[in-house]
């Protein structure tokens, strides 16, 4: 252990020894192993928020959605999963419960009016609009008290106002609501936005669209034989079965394939951008050849002294390998800085997560640059013999 002490030791000195020279050979290390980092930490990001929505869709273990598709799209909206439904849901073996799961990322669907004037809308729950591109919007307050003011976006204004909403009356599902803002929301174009508890009390009759049976059974159970099991039972006897038809899709086995794409275009990046650390590793074992020159007293002083072939070339290999951590650990420093400020500028886009495999992936390539790139030059100085170094 004294000897390995002694050897990195003196690895340290000779490095620091040449630091400038030494710093210049590790850039390249360094940006290699940081366009790495970064890269699959905003990869493994993109997968980990993807799987988060595929699970918050229903692609959990011990959950599976039944979608009802309409043959007529204009036809009137029936709700297709009463409680009858959910009842037949319930008898079929390894179900333990079913539930109308109403997903109103996009909305509560509904009609806003005025004395003149009718348009489809998405009815948004919120619990405040503080900063509307018009108007003063709503606080936190109006949904304790469940006012009954609303923001609604451009689209919506224009058609019911000609633009100049703030301060009129529109009407939802026969409630009057105080127009207080105009707020464009990116996703949903005919947004109304109204506090959540104004919503669950005034408005508690609104669906959205597309509603779904959540089913909910034991983890060991076989989702996809469960769930096709029970929507094979609506559709024999479901409140809506001659309407339309109700279906099962594994979003399991869709994430799982979306998380092997996004694996695949990470690597595949990734592979790319450590092509600068070939680069980055012939730097260095030209570096290691030069110290192997300038210190060519140093090794005949060892040899002297009764040191073997192959503690000098343990020597310059591990004094390789440092070189090329240190590299390493500063590229996977400014990697996590990197994506992380990525990060910070894209919040709503882009989400880093560095994960444990990276961390090792950047300390085991560190190492392996090292040790291959810089054995050859150690194998040079350790064949240096003595008398050859006398003469």
């Amino acid at each position: 252990m004294n000897s390995l002490a002694n050897i990195i030791h003196v690895s340290l000195l000779s490095i620091m020894k040449n630091k400038r020279r030494n710093i210049f050979t590790m850039i390249g290390i360094i940006i290699g192993i940081a366009a790495v980092i970064t890269i699959m930490s905003l990869g493994n990001g993109f997968k980990k928020t993807a799987n988060e929505e595929f699970s918050n869709a229903g692609a959990s273990k011990g959950a599976a959605l039944i979608n009802y598709f309409a043959k007529d799209p204009n036809a009137p909206n029936r709700d297709p999963f009463t409680e009858s439904d959910m009842e037949l849901a319930r008898q079929v073996k390894g179900v333990k419960d079913a539930r109308v799961k109403e997903d109103d990322t996009f909305g509560l669907s509904s009609k806003a009016s005025t004395e003149k004037k009718e348009t489809d809308i998405a009815v948004v729950k919120k619990t405040s609009v503080t900063s509307p591109e018009e108007g003063e919007g709503f606080t936190e307050d109006d949904n304790l008290m469940e006012n009954r003011v609303a923001t609604i976006s451009s689209n919506v204004a224009d058609e019911l106002f000609k633009g100049n909403a703030v301060g009129k009356t529109i009407y939802i599902d026969g409630m009057g609501f105080e127009v207080v803002g105009i707020q464009n929301n990116g996703q949903i174009q005919n947004a109304v936005s109204i506090p959540t508890r104004t919503v669950k009390h005034y408005l508690p009759n609104l669906k959205p669209d597309a509603p779904q049976l959540e089913i909910l059974f034991d983890e060991k159970q076989n989702k996809k034989k469960i769930a096709n099991q029970v929507a094979k039972k609506l559709n024999q006897s479901g409140s809506a079965a001659g309407l339309g038809e109700y279906q099962y899709t594994d979003l399991e086995e869709m994430m799982k394939s979306i998380g092997k794409i996004f694996d695949s275009i990470t690597y595949f990046v990734a592979a790319v951008a450590g092509i600068s650390l070939f680069i980055a590793g012939i730097g260095v074992m030209n570096v290691m050849y030069i110290s192997v020159a300038e210190r060519t007293e140093e090794i005949a002083i060892r040899r002297a002294f009764g040191a073997k072939s192959r503690h000098i070339e343990f020597q310059f290999l591990i004094e390789s390998v440092i070189l090329c951590l240190i590299g390493g650990i500063i590229g996977l420093l400014l990697g996590i800085l990197l994506a992380s400020l990525v990060d910070a500028l894209t919040p709503e886009y882009i989400k880093s997560a560095v994960s444990l495999g990276s961390i090792l992936l950047a300390v085991g390539v560190s190492t392996l640059i090292g040790v291959v790139f810089g054995w050859i030059p150690a194998r040079s100085a350790s064949k240096k013999e003595l008398i050859d170094i006398i003469k």
